[in-house]
């Protein structure tokens, strides 16, 4: 099973392969930020730290929400940064990510 850790903390969780960030966690007793938890108005937005590439592609639904969320983001400053939907990427491997503020 993949391990999902939360950056700048000692908290690290097992979950199961395809299931979201957000649901493993919240049934693990860890509650992220969160809003509409349908992937539309980007409250649950995510840096992902490490392990990228152990998430599945975003869908249709969490591409927009996340597009316009990088819009509002200083260019200069989130260039380079992968954002995703805590409520919407699901884990594939192992994940290091912190809730973005």
């Amino acid at each position: 099973m993949p391990n999902v850790s939360i950056a700048g903390s000692t908290k690290t969780f097992e979950v199961k392969e395809g299931e979201t960030l957000y649901d493993s966690l919240y049934e693990q007793g860890e509650v992220l930020p969160h809003g509409c938890l349908a992937g539309s108005c980007g409250a649950c937005r995510v840096v992902i730290v490490k392990g990228k590439e152990n998430l599945m592609p975003a869908g249709v639904i969490e591409q927009n929400t996340i597009d316009s969320v990088r819009s509002e983001l200083d260019p200069k400053t989130s260039q380079g940064i992968e954002i995703r939907l805590s409520c919407r990427a699901k884990v594939a491997g192992h994940v290091t990510f912190k809730p973005m503020k």
